[in-house]
């Protein structure tokens, strides 16, 4: 058996200690996404030591990788740069820019946009920052079974095996059916496309954007090697692609192109293929959905607030829960008007890998059925968006819409915990 075989081998599971449970810690505005840790751990105190690892080595590398921040050493360098010598943290992303763009033939460059034009490094930086986050929190705090960091969709797992679910590029709306799932050990995962933000995708020998509908999720020993290869993977030809993958010791990958799914050899040794989903059988006009836009407000790298969404008819009678999100499930119960109708009957955490999210950004889709999964009339019906700081504040909005044979929308005004929200009802 040769070495990358015996990588394409599904994870053995280590023993966990008795008493070890997960901690999930969930943050948004962190370098411009958002943030999911999760610890497991028999000590509340270890995990929160854990996150606060985490968050101290993130906001030391933003210093000098964030982009965003003006006073950053990289945006200093953008400036004139002239008598500034580079930090080991930024003197480690510029060589792996070299590296790969060297390996790339120039798809894969700091100048994204093409020679000449300003550098970018918000790619490998917020890859590099991953890693050495979840390395500093691995060194300090030895004695936890499992650490996953989700930071806007690339995902780093220390300990035992975790299963990531990868986001539908046809249907990436956060709580919407995954593609499939992977179990993750000691790896990385990144996955990039456009269908997120749209064309930013740029093959760095001409600056030409990304024209086409293609996504990769990438499997890698690290999360700057798997997101490398996962934006190199959009910018390229399928089979150019998928060789250069191939020839990365313990990198596999998935190449999404309308529609259309490739593989490396080894990535299905990881996969867990969902059934495909049939369209939704309504009285709705073909093709139609309704689908939520809800922007969380938050400072820098503030916690998530806890989420409800749902949907009622006139009638007062639940008919979907779209999502119900929290930290921890002790604490669902602050979203107190929904949970005294479900009593308790929440989805697990999960994480997805998926193309960076903006932060405070999330999108949910209904496709005209209810919690039994059967189709509902045409009529009007409530959408209800419930939210709950930890310690803080606890915000609510309902609007009524109505759902017939032509699209239509209705804002639900801002609150202190999300901003306006567009539920919108027409073809998809």
């Amino acid at each position: 058996m040769n070495r990358r075989s015996f990588l394409k081998l599904p994870a053995l599971l280590p023993f966990v200690g008795s008493g070890s449970e997960d901690h999930h810690f969930q943050y948004e505005s962190v370098i411009g996404t958002s943030m999911d840790v999760v610890v497991c751990t028999a000590d509340s105190g270890v995990a929160d030591g854990v996150c606060q690892t985490i968050r101290g080595e993130i906001d030391r590398l933003a210093r000098v990788l964030d982009t965003r921040d003006p006073a950053s050493e990289i945006s200093q360098l953008q400036g004139s740069g002239v008598g500034l010598e580079a930090s080991p943290a930024l003197t480690d992303v510029l060589h792996a820019y070299e590296h790969w763009e060297r390996r790339t033939g120039g798809v894969f460059s700091i100048r994204p946009a093409g020679a000449g034009t300003p550098r970018n490094v918000d790619a490998l930086g917020k890859a590099y920052i991953i890693d050495r986050a979840a390395a500093a929190a691995v060194k300090l705090w030895p004695s936890i079974d499992v650490l996953l960091l989700n930071l806007g969709g690339d995902i780093v797992v220390w300990g035992r095996s975790r299963e990531i679910a990868i986001a539908n590029p046809a249907a990436w709306y956060d709580n919407a059916q995954p593609l499939s799932a992977i179990d993750l050990r000691n790896q990385a995962v990144a996955t990039s496309g456009s269908y997120a933000r749209g064309a930013h995708l740029c093959d760095s020998r001409s600056g030409t954007p990304l024209s086409t509908s293609v996504a990769a999720t990438v499997v890698a020993p690290n999360a700057v090697t798997a997101n490398a290869l996962a934006t190199t993977l959009c910018l390229t030809s399928a089979a150019d692609g998928l060789r250069l993958v191939e020839s990365t010791p313990g990198a596999e990958a998935l190449r999404i192109e309308s529609g259309s799914l490739q593989r490396t050899s080894g990535f299905a040794l990881l996969e867990r293929r969902f059934p495909p989903q049939p369209p939704a059988s309504t009285p709705w006009p073909s093709r139609y959905q309704l689908t939520i836009a809800l922007p969380l407000t938050s400072g820098r790298s503030s916690k998530r607030p806890y989420v409800a969404v749902w949907v009622e008819d006139s009638s007062n009678k639940l008919i979907r829960v779209l999502a119900i999100w929290g930290t921890k499930p002790k604490y669902h119960p602050d979203l107190s008007t929904l949970w005294a109708r479900i009593g308790g009957n929440v989805q697990p955490f999960r994480s997805v890998t998926r193309a960076t999210r903006s932060a405070g950004r999330y999108d949910l889709i209904w496709d005209g059925l209810d919690n039994e999964h059967k189709p509902v009339a045409l009529g009007s019906y409530r959408i209800t968006v419930e939210t709950n700081q930890e310690n803080g504040t606890y915000a609510k909005q309902t609007g009524s819409i109505e759902l017939g044979d032509r699209p239509t929308t209705i804002t639900l005004p801002a609150t202190t915990n999300f901003d306006s929200v567009l539920v919108k009802y027409g073809p998809a």
